[in-house]
């Protein structure tokens, strides 16, 4: 083979790769880059067909799935994948046209080694060939501060009685300031739940957890100087929930998490519970809303 057909093919190669670049632009982005050990972890991929007509991702790529997760470790061993991988069904693109997917990492591969990874997505182009890889994005894995945890035992009548669970309180340092989570496991049984993200943390209150008297956990503790979260999570579905409180008055000082002596209830001493209307969108996290509640709140 002469040199004039070997550059010919090396040209021929790297038109191929740079037109199949253009006619799709991946991107995949994390919307923070710290992640509690165990918590998921949703990365988004963006795609933009720019191929100035319609296409269809995954109609030509047979059994395998047009979009695939790649995830190694920035040091030590990389992680495992595990089974069930997502599912990304054809996609139907029209020209010029932007599609979003949102996929949780922690999913696709076991990532509850603490430690910094390195995340990639690669897609099949239409045409089959010439795979389309991101820029790898990176994200840490912590496992945060434990500040508090205990074992309690399930109650009779309850999924899983007789059982025991654990339940801990962690604290992480992110970018964007300290949060706080709970966690509810059973470690004879080898299972936990995933963490519960319980909203901003201010340092200035250390926050305080208490088991009711059906051994369920309450976490009542400050998002800033006038807001306050209560969390509860039930010990056997691990249902949770979080209503708001602020202060009774300005000079109140800060409310409080108590057990009363004589009936051994939990109460809110000094504190008023915030209706939902009156809150901020941002300070309210992402949780379904306390219904079932004790008496006394």
């Amino acid at each position: 083979m002469n040199l004039r057909a070997v550059l010919y093919i090396l040209l021929t190669g790297l038109f191929l790769l740079h037109s199949a670049k253009a006619q799709i632009n991946v991107e995949l982005q994390f919307q923070r880059n710290t992640f509690l050990v165990d918590e998921p972890a949703q990365a988004i991929l963006r795609i933009t067909n720019m191929a100035g007509r319609d296409i269809t991702l995954g109609a030509n790529s047979g059994s395998e799935p047009w979009c695939q997760i790649q995830v190694s470790a920035v040091r030590g061993d990389s992680p495992s994948p595990r089974r069930n991988n997502p599912v990304f069904p054809p996609l139907f693109m029209k020209a010029g046209e932007t599609i979003s997917r949102s996929v949780n990492v922690t999913e696709v591969y076991d990532m509850s080694l603490p430690g910094q990874y390195r995340v990639k997505a690669s897609i099949i182009p239409p045409q089959g060939r010439n795979l389309i890889v991101t820029a790898p994005a990176y994200i840490t894995v912590d496992p945060g501060k434990m500040i508090w945890n205990t074992a309690v035992g399930v109650p009779e009548g309850k999924t899983g009685a007789g059982g025991t669970r654990v339940f801990s309180v962690i604290q992480l340092q992110r970018k964007e300031g300290i949060f706080l989570y709970a966690k509810l496991e059973d470690q004879e049984g080898g299972w936990r739940f995933p963490p519960y993200l319980l909203g901003r943390l201010l340092s200035a209150m250390h926050p305080q957890a208490q088991i009711d008297r059906d051994n369920n956990l309450y976490v009542f503790h400050a998002v800033n100087d006038e807001t306050y979260m209560l969390s509860q999570i039930d010990v056997d579905s691990g249902r949770s929930g979080q209503a708001t409180y602020r202060s009774k008055t300005p000079r109140a000082g800060r409310p409080s998490l108590q057990r009363q002596p004589d009936t051994g209830k939990l109460v809110i001493v000094g504190g008023i519970r915030v209706k939902d209307t009156d809150l901020p969108a941002q300070s309210a996290p992402e949780r379904s809303k306390l219904s079932d509640r004790p008496e006394g709140f």
